[in-house]
């Protein structure tokens, strides 16, 4: 998953469709024209849930590339509301990690609104994948989200530093391998998040849309603060040309480079 050059990990998540907005899925509508597309900008890991890795395989000319296999799905991005969350995960799932492109396994770990069976089941999940993982020499990644409700806009992240290293060092001690996690606010808090982590890889997420711009200057940041890559999904493969932006991209995580040099390789 890592760049054996600079040690840090581009993943690009199509694993959007699972969450039942529609929204989520624009831009990569039909998978199986998407994909090449987004492969194109030669990212380190795809993310997918099992039926996009089904399609993957389908795909003629397809490059070696690392899989991180979703397992579980959510119902807190519905665009409703929402009387019962939960987030469902099936230990018979992790079977199809042996396929041999997938290089790790992802699950949430939420606390929505303070939801404590929410997260309890959460937890639940981690503890029995987790235990699993393990067994077999599988990585875990885990996702840990602070999130709140605001009226008329669904679901939303919540920056708050305190919250969300609260939750990380949480998914630290379940036995999170790697660390996917939501920017804070503001971005130069995200120091605290690595260091939280304890060595555990920290990715940072994008989340909702944002410039091109703010998406570029949150990843020069992360990476600045010690964090070990992006999990980048909406705002790429909704992006007019996401290949582009994927190597835009890779110039601040892989190459170093400035926001400026990164948005003329994008605008180039």
């Amino acid at each position: 998953m890592f760049s054996s050059k600079s040690g840090k990990c581009i993943n690009i998540a199509l694993d959007l469709g699972i969450f039942g907005d529609r929204s989520f899925a624009k831009g990569i509508e039909n998978l199986s024209t998407a994909l090449p597309e987004i492969l194109k900008g030669k990212p380190d890991v795809i993310q997918l849930n099992p039926g996009g890795l089904k399609i993957f395989n389908k795909l003629k000319n397809k490059p070696p590339i690392s899989v991180a296999l979703r397992l579980d799905v959510t119902n807190v991005y519905e665009p409703r509301k929402i009387k019962h969350a939960w987030d469902t995960a099936n230990i018979a799932t992790l079977d199809l990690a042996s396929d041999p492109k997938v290089a790790c396994v992802v699950l949430n770990l939420l606390n929505f609104d303070e939801n404590s069976r929410l997260q309890e089941q959460c937890i639940e999940n981690i503890q029995i994948v987790a235990a699993r993982c393990q067994k077999l020499s599988i990585p875990l990644m885990i996702e840990p989200l602070v999130m709140t409700v605001k009226p008329g806009a669904g679901s939303t992240s919540v920056g708050e530093v305190g919250k969300i290293a609260a939750l990380v060092r949480q998914a630290v001690e379940l036995g999170a391998d790697i660390i996917k996690v939501d920017a804070t606010t503001p971005m130069s808090d995200f120091g605290q998040v690595v260091e939280i982590a304890s060595g555990v890889p920290v990715l940072v997420r994008g989340g909702g849309q944002v410039t091109a711009r703010e998406l570029l200057e949150r990843t020069r940041i992360a990476m600045d603060v010690g964090a070990s890559g992006v999990v980048y999904g909406r705002n790429v493969v909704q992006h007019p040309t996401p290949a582009k932006f994927i190597k835009s991209i890779k110039a601040v995580v892989h190459e170093n480079a400035s926001v400026d040099k990164a948005l003329k390789i994008l605008e180039g």
